[in-house]
């Protein structure tokens, strides 16, 4: 029986490089920025080695100067999302990826940390390694995945962005879904519809599609 998913995330630990990923330069340099323009040009160029070094399609970065997309109860902040990752689909196989990242933190509105902002971008980009290298149907934040995170981090030499093994589950706390239907599929990967509140942010990311 053809093992599941969240099975195959969860024993993968490590990525498969075709050559070694020369991306500590650019890893270092994103942590040198704040502003989401500068963040934007920086990443999309780690993007692109880790993307060439592990042989996969194109994934693009948008790095949106806004604050986080949240949600209170009670004035307090209940759950919030650093970045979105979402795989556009060419006659129902994994093409080319997007991830957007907020620049601006959720209720304060403070420019997101530099260690911060880098490890969402690689939490991200492994998202997009699960769907287009390991060619899984979806993604779901195993410990392996977070396992890959940090073997990413390692080998671009920044593993200081990420927690320590034993916290990796935590490693963003209070997050909220950060894999989006694919572009031509309403429902997430795995078939399941996305609650009321996911879709209402996919219309304000993306717009509502003509019906």
């Amino acid at each position: 029986m053809p093992r599941s998913s969240y099975e195959r995330s969860k024993g993968v630990e490590t990525i498969t490089w075709r050559e070694f990923p020369l991306g500590r330069a650019e890893a270092l340099a994103i942590l040198e920025e704040t502003a989401a323009s500068a963040r934007q040009s920086r990443g999309q160029a780690l993007l692109d080695t880790l993307d060439r070094a592990a042989g996969l399609p194109d994934c693009r970065l948008t790095v949106a100067d806004r604050p986080q997309q949240h949600r209170t109860r009670a004035g307090r902040l209940e759950l919030k999302t650093y970045g979105y990752y979402r795989i556009a689909l060419d006659q129902g196989r994994p093409n080319r990826g997007t991830i957007r990242i907020y620049n601006l933190t959720a209720i304060r509105r403070q420019v997101l940390s530099p260690k911060v902002f880098l490890e969402t971008l690689l939490h991200e980009w492994v998202h997009h390694y699960d769907f287009t290298g390991l060619e899984l149907d979806r993604s779901p934040h195993t410990s392996g995945f977070f396992a890959r995170i940090r073997a990413v981090a390692e080998t671009l030499g920044v593993g200081f962005v990420t927690p320590p093994k034993r916290d990796l589950a935590g490693a963003i706390p209070i997050a909220a879904e950060d894999v989006l239907p694919p572009s031509n599929d309403r429902l997430r990967p795995g078939g399941a519809a996305p609650p009321a509140w996911i879709r209402e942010q996919i219309h304000s990311l993306f717009g509502r599609r003509n019906q």
